[in-house]
């Protein structure tokens, strides 16, 4: 198996943690609401995680996606330390395999000479 395809799963992997976080958010809408104080906020994090992971499965905007995925789990690690009070390893654990799968499925992310965003 090649490093693109290896990248690929891992990202797509992300992708459905995220599609699964989004509708655990909307089933259990008023045991989330009762955590973050308003009830609109777990459908507005819903809706964010869907359209996320849309943008990681669809070709054309993958990398978009990788990019808003590695902004919302960075959102998720700064909740939880700052105001949960707790180490954030599964947002951090999912946020490790987002990095190392982009990194792999886009070499360019590595840096280096004559590295292009362009995908052959």
């Amino acid at each position: 198996m090649t490093k693109d395809k290896i990248g690929f799963y891992m990202v797509a992997l992300v992708a459905a943690v995220m599609l699964l976080t989004g509708t655990f958010k909307i089933v259990g809408a008023e045991d989330a609401a009762a955590e973050f104080g308003s009830t609109n906020v777990p459908y507005i994090l819903a809706i964010i995680e869907f359209l996320t992971a849309i943008l990681i499965l669809t070709p054309k905007t993958r990398f978009l996606g990788i990019i808003m995925a590695a902004s919302y789990f960075g959102g998720a690690i700064a909740f939880a330390w700052l105001n949960e009070g707790e180490t954030p390893i599964v947002q951090m654990g999912i946020n490790a395999v987002l990095y190392i799968g982009a990194a792999l499925y886009h070499p360019a992310l590595q840096g280096g000479k004559g590295a292009g965003f362009a995908k052959p």
